[in-house]
């Protein structure tokens, strides 16, 4: 199994998760860009780390520095390889192969004994791998469209490991899993579809900034969204939609302290938001104290409902305004 840790490890904070699972045993990593996978090298010591957007001139510095396995997206990149190559050994690649997606990759019918043989001259190929578009959906009738195509591209290269199978892959069962499957969104507790076992991982805290009373008949907010109906006990919280609080969650969005929670009242706002604490006890939230925004029983997948997203979106869209603690540590 290996590890994808792209997007700053899909906002949980790539540095710290990928200490952590090399801990645990992790040696392959995922991520996006070169960039992204040299700035984990640190941190994962002699483990492999390859990166899916492609080989580029631009990237043959850092791949050499960093150790790198660029993926080869298109049969022209196999030019650059020459520049990369040392007088040891062949330059390690991942071969990447587009099932049907449309989105990164050779074209599966690309690859032939020729042109396996093609890639052997070049580079030493460590992997295929390939994307289902529709992973999260066990209904949909493409899985095995593109698992069918990818089980007969691998056999130009019987020798050469095989990977289909992201978070939602590994959930479709074993004729999707190859060699090796690359769990995402699922190593931080967020599985594609519903399955047992997962705990979200992250919970985000805001800080309260001031405590008002207001009256019934007042607004709050930004152009007057929301106009209150009795007088009213406010809490003004520090993050707003710079943070990665959605806009979308104004006056329908929720947040917690210990047993109670509260909605969001009128706009969120760039840097706050609002909520109402009027059916608290009084004294139980004051100035400085956190509220939960995002926990294992309020988490990402309810922030996305209410912002017609996915928690994909919402973990990746979290800035570094808020500071990070890891527990266990």
């Amino acid at each position: 199994t290996a590890a994808v840790v792209k997007a700053d490890g899909y906002g949980h904070g790539a540095d710290a998760v990928s200490a952590s699972l090399y801990a645990a045993g992790c040696r392959v990593f995922f991520t996006a860009s070169a960039s992204e996978a040299a700035a984990i090298r640190p941190h994962v010591h002699d483990a492999a780390i390859g990166y899916f957007d492609g080989l580029f001139a631009g990237d043959l510095d850092i791949i050499r520095d960093y150790d790198l396995i660029p993926s080869i997206n298109d049969p022209e990149q196999l030019a650059l390889l020459p520049r990369l190559k040392n007088e040891a050994s062949k330059t390690e690649i991942m071969l990447q192969l587009d099932t049907g997606m449309n989105r990164l990759g050779i074209d599966w019918r690309w690859l032939t004994q020729d042109t396996a043989e093609t890639i052997q001259r070049h580079g030493h190929c460590s992997l295929i791998y390939s994307h289902l578009c529709s992973a999260d959906d066990p209904t949909s009738s493409f899985n095995a469209v593109q698992q069918k195509r990818f089980a007969e591209a691998t056999t130009m290269m019987p020798d050469c490991p095989a990977s289909l199978a992201a978070s939602g892959g590994v959930l479709l069962g074993d004729k999707y899993h190859f060699d090796m499957v690359r769990p995402g969104i699922a190593l931080y507790g967020y599985p594609p579809v519903a399955a047992e076992g997962f705990t979200p991982a992250l919970t985000l805290k805001a800080r309260v900034l001031q405590i008002r009373q207001a009256k019934a008949g007042e607004y709050v907010g930004y152009n007057n969204t929301y106009k209150l109906t009795r007088d009213t006990v406010l809490a003004t919280i520090a993050g707003g939609y710079a943070d990665g609080i959605r806009r979308h969650l104004s006056n329908q969005g929720q947040v917690s302290h210990k047993d109670l929670t509260a909605p969001i009242l009128g706009r969120v706002s760039m840097d706050t938001h609002i909520i109402d604490i009027t059916d608290w006890p009084k004294g139980v939230l004051g100035t400085l104290d956190y509220v939960t925004i995002i926990a294992p029983n309020h988490d990402a997948d309810v922030m996305a409902l209410l912002s017609d997203t996915i928690c994909n979106d919402v973990l990746t869209s979290l800035r570094l305004r808020a500071s990070r603690s890891y527990v266990g540590t």
